[in-house]
């Protein structure tokens, strides 16, 4: 499953830093919004002193050491995000992203606008929630590039697909701070130009 692939590969580019003893502490941030590409609530992921910010449709408060995740089958939608929020905070915090927040509100129209247009001309699939003004294909096989929202962690079907997909070598974008963090341990590219 890519969540316990990116898991593994966080662990051995962390390997001998001492990560694995630092705290992941994750609370709901009930005031701040989420991207316009996914769905959900605002839950802070924070390592290190540094905060990623994922949506999720269960936010939780909890606090366990890194190493925990490492082993963890993550089948339930609470792991799952957890994993996503955890891989995103400490690639911040091993500066392999520096965009593990959402942006203003204010840059969504710039940001779809630029992502429809980077779109055009290709025949693109959507795995998670639909995205305004990009057309896509009725599968991933007649697809030249593969979108990947932070949505589709939810769905078992939506991360086996995303699995396919990845082992099929088409061309995919991960899209969204929910997956900037698997998007750079899994060296992909990932769309999020205004995040912070």
């Amino acid at each position: 499953m890519i969540l316990i692939d990116a898991v593994k590969k966080m662990k051995n580019i962390a390997e001998g830093m001492g990560t694995e003893d630092g705290d992941l502490i994750f609370a709901s941030l009930p005031d701040n919004h989420v991207c316009q590409f996914c769905s959900g609530k605002c839950m802070g992921a924070e390592f290190g002193g540094h905060v990623a910010e994922i949506s999720t449709p269960e936010p939780f408060t909890a606090k366990m050491r890194l190493e925990n995740l490492f082993d963890a089958p993550l089948k339930s939608v609470k792991t799952k995000y957890a994993a996503a929020g955890a891989i995103t905070t400490v690639s911040g915090f091993l500066m392999l992203t520096r965009k593990t927040a959402v942006c203003s509100d204010v840059m969504f129209e710039d940001c779809l606008a630029e992502l429809v247009d980077f779109c055009k001309g290709k025949d693109v699939y959507i795995i998670g929630k639909d995205i305004a003004g990009i057309s896509q294909t009725l599968t991933s096989d007649e697809a030249d590039l593969i979108l990947i929202s932070g949505d589709a962690f939810s769905e078992d079907s939506s991360v086996e697909e995303i699995d396919e997909v990845i082992a099929s070598g088409k061309d995919v974008l991960f899209v969204g701070p929910n997956c900037t963090g698997i998007a750079a341990v899994l060296q992909k590219p990932s769309w999020c130009p205004y995040g912070t």
